[in-house]
């Protein structure tokens, strides 16, 4: 199962670094594609910075309706991200709290996370991460 970051989504909506390409392999091999409640909310939050926030709307809850699943913030979700919080501070890193809350959800529902931003996310134990900018430059490569 997958858990998509907000960076991929964007990527995705743009066209851009093989975000559709990656889409459709996922497809293909039968993923259920997910985000998180806080992945959904970055979306959004992007959307009223723009230039035409009414077109950037539809297009993102297109996007969002077209998922398996968005991932709540649940009370197993609450647990780890307590530990993660904690864990973070005690070994001084910095990862950020949505960062940290978007871990949460992914490790509370034994995902895997399809992020760009390893150099954050790989701080937290435990989680279960992929570099989809990587994975795109490997299914260009492969095309030539």
């Amino acid at each position: 199962m997958v858990v998509l970051d907000s960076d991929f989504l964007v990527a995705y909506l743009r066209g851009k670094d093989n975000a559709y390409e990656i889409l459709q392999q996922l497809k293909k091999q039968q993923e259920n594609l997910k985000t998180t409640v806080f992945n959904v909310a970055e979306l959004y939050k992007g959307c009223y910075s723009v230039k035409n926030v009414a077109k950037s709307l539809i297009k993102v809850k297109n996007l969002i309706e077209s998922l398996k699943e968005i991932l709540p913030f649940d009370e197993n979700s609450i647990q780890e991200y307590a530990k993660i919080s904690a864990d973070l501070k005690k070994r001084g890193k910095i990862v950020g709290a949505m960062d940290e809350l978007i871990a949460s959800v992914c490790l509370a529902n034994k995902e895997i996370f399809y992020t760009r931003n390893k150099r954050h996310f790989e701080k937290i134990e435990d989680l279960s991460i992929i570099n989809w900018y990587e994975l795109g430059h490997k299914l260009k490569a492969g095309k030539k």
